[in-house]
């Protein structure tokens, strides 16, 4: 039986996070070769190596080691040794996740060829085209040709910008998929009793945006907001992505209150979250695993992928440059329970992915 090569391009930490669950539904499939490329986007041990073991996921195929270059020349890199691994064994299928460099890429090397080209998490829009990120989205949402999205907002995105509704495929948030897999684990970990935290006593922080980091004033006033928060509240714990705690070390702040980390595995992180009494943080994952655990997150953005967290004031977006309205939106999220809805399916995206995928391969 001939088999078929199917691709799948990652990169960062919410990819393999994202692709956990695809990846068993994949071995399944008798008729493919399964090609993992790992492009190197994230390569610290803490924010790769470590997800591949905590998740169970078999470590990737290629490792291409791109990493610590500026956005243009990644992505040049990127497509070059990307189309490289193609041209060896020539692809039928290309699978992509969510809006990163190595989601852009992929979907460039892609298009070269007569494959198909998938999705997984397409649609979602911020309508800011200063972030990379909906640089990203945009271009990988209009060479794919299947689209799997994970609301009815996303869907509504796609048909806006022209996209045939016959490319798209509801199949709810894949990260809801490997949630729910490790959900017992997750709340057995009591990850901040190891901390000598008190359970719903202390707050979880993440802020790893270019646009947050990279300008000095926003970095600057984000963490005196939660060095403040962090003395008048509960003690706020952050587990610092690598590039943010560069981006720190050239900052005269203080930041004394402030309890840093290093970044943590899947399991332990989400325990954290789970503990904590709310999330302050720039992430978009974030703010849908915090919801999931039925906390709220204050976000240091003026606009959202996520509306529906937003409109249903799950998530609480405020201007990192205001300093009042941090703390007075933090204080408003002190012990404020959500009202939880079913905006992104029932946690079986994997299973609709891989089914479609199989018919696919039929052809």
């Amino acid at each position: 039986m001939k088999k078929n090569n199917v691709y799948v391009v990652i990169g960062a930490r919410p990819q393999f996070i994202k692709y956990a669950p695809l990846s068993r539904e994949l071995k399944n499939i008798v008729n493919a070769n399964i090609i993992v490329v790992h492009t190197g986007q994230h390569y610290d041990k803490n924010m790769s190596k470590v997800f591949f073991d905590n998740l169970n996921i078999d470590p990737p195929t290629i490792n291409l080691n791109i990493n610590n270059l500026s956005r243009g020349k990644m992505i040049g890199e990127m497509i070059k040794k990307i189309d490289d691994e193609f041209s060896k064994c020539k692809p039928d299928i290309v699978i992509l996740f969510g809006d990163t460099n190595s989601t852009l890429s992929g979907a460039v090397a892609a298009s070269s060829y007569q494959c198909e080209i998938i999705h997984v998490e397409s649609g979602l829009r911020s309508f800011n085209k200063q972030m990379p990120e909906e640089h990203n989205r945009i271009v990988a949402d209009h060479l794919s040709t299947m689209l799997f999205v994970s609301s009815e907002v996303s869907k509504i995105n796609l048909i806006n910008e022209g996209i045939s509704e016959e490319k798209i495929v509801f199949s709810g948030d894949i990260m809801l998929d490997t949630f729910l897999s490790n959900k017992q684990k997750i709340i057995n970990e009591k990850a901040y009793e190891k901390m000598d935290l008190l359970k719903n006593r202390y707050i979880i922080t993440t802020i790893h945006r270019l646009e947050n980091t990279s300008d000095s004033s926003r970095l600057r006033n984000i963490l005196k907001s939660l060095n403040i928060i962090s003395k008048q509240l509960f003690p706020v714990v952050f587990p610092i992505h690598p590039a943010t705690k560069k981006a720190i070390s050239s900052l005269n702040v203080d930041t004394e209150n402030i309890l840093m980390i290093d970044p943590c595995d899947y399991i332990t992180f989400l325990s954290l979250v789970d503990g904590s009494n709310f999330i302050i943080t720039d992430s978009g994952g974030l703010q849908k695993d915090a919801y999931y655990l039925g906390k709220k997150t204050l976000v240091f953005r003026n606009e959202s992928e996520w509306p529906e967290l937003k409109n249903d004031n799950a998530s609480i977006l405020v201007n990192p440059l205001e300093s009042k309205d941090i703390i007075d939106s933090a204080n408003k999220l002190m012990n404020n329970k959500i009202n939880y809805k079913n905006f992104y399916g029932d946690g079986n995206a994997s299973s609709i992915i891989n089914n479609k995928i199989k018919e696919i391969l039929k052809k």
